[in-house]
């Protein structure tokens, strides 16, 4: 039977992981308004320079991609059919 402590650090463990996940799969924009809302809550939070860039905007077409001018053109493929003799 595990002890309280060992308990507590499982389910910290396991909150974090799960905090985590929930961010990487978070569209840009959520993102960005959850880091503005911690700077707006924490003065020191918002001294970061990483927090600081997470909640500027893009611009652009604001998907969040941050790729914009950097994707390549297709290449347009033609295929040519020839008949059998």
């Amino acid at each position: 039977m595990p002890t309280p402590l060992e308990a507590l650090l499982v389910y910290a463990v396991v909150l974090l992981c799960a905090l985590y996940c929930l961010w990487m799969f978070l569209p840009a924009f959520l993102k960005r308004r959850a880091v503005q809302g911690l700077m707006r809550v924490s003065p020191r939070l918002a001294l970061s320079s990483r927090l600081q860039k997470l909640a500027q905007d893009p611009g652009g077409c604001r998907s969040g991609c941050t790729n914009c001018g950097s994707a390549k053109p297709r290449r347009e493929h033609k295929i040519q059919l020839f008949r059998r003799r």
